[in-house]
């Protein structure tokens, strides 16, 4: 009975033994968890809170996004970068940078990322400069990736290689667009150095989708002469070109975004220049009544001014009643109109206060042949309505603008004088609004067709003279165009959503010339350019707009469970106690029925959409059919007006002609005088 005695007193002790061990390794497998848990809970404290000093918001997910066509050598080398040193910029970017010695190559990077937080936009831009001896290699990588996710890119490589007076650079730039059509431009170009003088001739040439071809080339001279610089640039474009863009924007509750495509092609296309500029002393900013201290009074004194004027202490010395007489298509009334209007519009003013003297001055002459008829027509389901116009014009304008006070001058005047013809019809049917989640929606579509054709002359001038900074600018600026264009665009809405198209032709040529004289940024500028081309283009746009505001006032109807007119926690409240409460089975039964009746309601509205679109067409054609018949007779109400009133008409185009003709002379004249040439 002992020997059984001390074997189970054994067993038991090695059994306890057994226990105690595996408690002491859960023990110290807990407590291994707990030191992980705490280790990696620090670790992503510690990375939440270098994420929280980016105030970019951008991580590694968005770096292998924007990188995604590129190689892994190169991804590596922008995921490498991320690592080092960041400053955050003025705008909320950031930016890391590095440099480096390779074995005599001096390696520059700079990184650049940013991301919007609201939208979801990311942004990169990627800069390595290498320089070996006399050879200079240049890489550029940039990225955006938009709201929607589509990625735009470009990477262009630069290599400068100089061998005494001689540098030659040869480029070539990769731009993807986000419906991934690429852009492929190659360039190269020389610049020689001798007595003085650099001559750099270069030349590029784009390719793109559709087989377009673009080849600009330009020469550039820069002589430079003690203080004195004489720089003489031309330029030529030749060829094809083809251009994808986008937009986006949110205004008065509508967000709309908004694709363009433009096809050009340049007949004829070349710039000349030339600018004479001296390096002077650099007048210091005047500091006004006295120099003791460098905050000038002046500038103090204007300050208040500015102050004092928005909040009233000024006063308007002559003022110019706006007026206009000529009787303009859009503010006649009636449904039809064939004739002649002459006339003039205008205002003036002149207002002086402790903020300074602020003056405007604007007359304008019509003179023109218009057609114009309009209809409605309205029925059960909804109406159709449309407009068409015919009109032949001659424009002729000043204006002018200029501001005086304490800090000096500027002054801006204007001229131009024009002719155009242009044909128009708009159409428009829309059905009766539907009332859906407590908001009247409606369908409907809308096109516009036009074309127009305009011969315009122009001179501009701008004279700005400043104490603070120091500035004495003279410009001038005149050309001629004569373009015509055909567009045309279509707009189909239902409820908060709509789209439109539109597309548009033209054929143009065009001349300019400009003129500068005055010292500015320590400098004494006198120069001029001249222009002309010749061309024709295509080009098209689809843009989809949302009412944001009507679809937050359909949820907020839709949500408002307790019918308060607000969205808030009572809502949350009332809808638990409809799922939840004592009438659970009766609010499920409920809800059966309302979506059998709102099944049977949505076949209603189906047939009922489909009797309004017939109904509609049939509007439409005739429509259609009254328009046709309008722009028929209004094309021969036209022709009678014309043979009619054209004694008249040609009377006020030719003195309207002949005062803008003037004008353009004369402000050719004063361009021509600033040139030193």
């Amino acid at each position: 009975m002992s020997s059984v005695s001390k074997s189970s007193s054994s067993a038991a002790s090695i059994a306890a033994q057994q226990a105690a061990r595996a408690a002491a390794a859960e023990r110290a497998r807990k407590a291994a968890e707990a030191a992980a848990k705490k280790a990696a809970a620090e670790a992503a404290k510690k990375k939440a809170a270098e994420a929280a000093k980016r105030k970019d918001g951008f991580e590694g997910k968005h770096l292998g996004k924007l990188t995604k066509g590129l190689s892994k050598t190169k991804a590596g080398e922008l995921s490498k970068l991320t690592n080092k040193g960041s400053v955050t910029n003025k705008d909320g970017s950031v930016t890391h940078s590095a440099e480096k010695d390779r074995k005599g190559t001096q390696l520059k990077q700079e990184l650049t990322t940013s991301r919007n937080k609201f939208t979801g936009e990311t942004r990169l831009k990627f800069e390595q400069t290498s320089t070996t001896g006399n050879k200079e290699i240049k890489n550029t990588i940039a990225a955006e990736k938009d709201a929607f996710g589509r990625t735009t890119s470009t990477q262009a490589r630069e290599t400068k290689l100089k061998s005494g007076d001689l540098t030659t650079t040869t480029s070539r730039q990769v731009d993807t667009d986000k419906y991934g059509g690429q852009k492929i431009t190659n360039g190269k170009s020389t610049a020689v150095e001798a007595n003085g003088v650099t001559t750099t001739n270069g030349s590029a040439t784009t390719k793109g989708r559709y087989d377009t071809s673009q080849t600009v080339v330009e020469k550039k001279s820069e002589a430079v002469s003690g203080k004195a610089t004489t720089t003489t640039t031309s330029k030529s474009t030749t060829g094809t070109d083809f251009a994808l863009s986008s937009s986006k924007e949110f205004k008065d509750g509508t967000f709309t975004l908004k694709d363009s495509a433009d096809w050009k092609k340049n007949s004829f296309n070349k710039e000349s220049g030339k600018e004479k500029q001296w390096q002077l002393k650099e007048a210091k900013p005047d500091t006004g009544f006295t120099q003791k201290n460098s905050g000038s009074k002046l500038d103090k004194a204007q300050k208040v001014g500015d102050a004092l004027g928005a909040a009233g202490l000024k006063k308007t010395v002559w003022e110019e009643k706006k007026w206009d007489t000529t009787g303009k298509p859009e503010e006649n009334s009636t449904p039809q109109f064939v004739g002649s209007r002459v006339g003039t519009r205008g205002e003036g003013s002149l207002t002086v206060g402790a903020n300074g003297v602020d003056g405007k001055f604007k007359r304008e002459a019509v003179a023109g042949l218009y057609a114009e008829r309009k209809g409605e027509v309205e029925g059960d389901h909804g109406k159709a309505s449309y407009q068409a116009q015919a009109k032949l014009e001659a424009k002729a304008t000043f204006d002018a603008s200029g501001k005086l006070n304490a800090n000096g001058l500027d002054l801006r005047v204007g001229a131009k004088v024009g002719v155009s013809a242009e044909a128009s019809v708009n159409g428009k049917l829309e059905t009766k609004p539907v009332k859906f989640a407590g908001v009247d929606l409606t369908a409907g579509v809308e096109g516009n067709a036009k074309v127009s054709a305009e011969l315009s002359a122009e001179a501009t001038g701008k004279a700005v003279i400043t104490r603070n900074p120091p500035t004495a600018i003279l410009e001038g600026k005149a050309g001629a165009s004569a373009v015509v264009k055909a567009e045309a665009d279509v707009k189909v809405s239902a409820g908060p959503f709509s789209v439109k198209a539109s597309g548009y032709a033209s054929a143009g040529a065009e001349a300019t010339a400009s003129g500068v004289i005055g010292y500015q940024d320590g400098k004494l500028k006198i120069g001029g350019s001249l222009g002309a081309a010749l061309g024709v283009g295509l080009g098209g746009s689809v843009g989809v707009e949302v009412d944001v505001k009507q679809i937050g006032q359909m949820a907020k109807n839709t949500a408002d469970i307790n019918g308060d007119g607000k969205l808030d926690l009572r809502d949350a409240s009332a809808a638990a106690r409809k799922v939840v409460g004592d009438r659970a089975v009766n609010t499920v039964r409920a809800g059966v029925k309302t979506v059998a009746s709102a099944a049977r309601a949505t076949v209603a509205t189906t047939k009922k959409a489909v009797t309004v679109v017939a109904n509609t067409a049939r509007a439409a054609a005739t429509t259609v059919r009254a328009a046709a018949t309008t722009v028929s007779n209004a094309a021969r109400s036209v022709a009678s007006t014309v043979s009619n009133a054209a004694s008249s008409a040609a009377s006020a185009v030719s003195n309207a002609a002949s005062s803008a003709a003037s004008t353009v002379s004369n402000a050719a004249k004063t361009v021509r005088s600033w040139m030193p040439w």
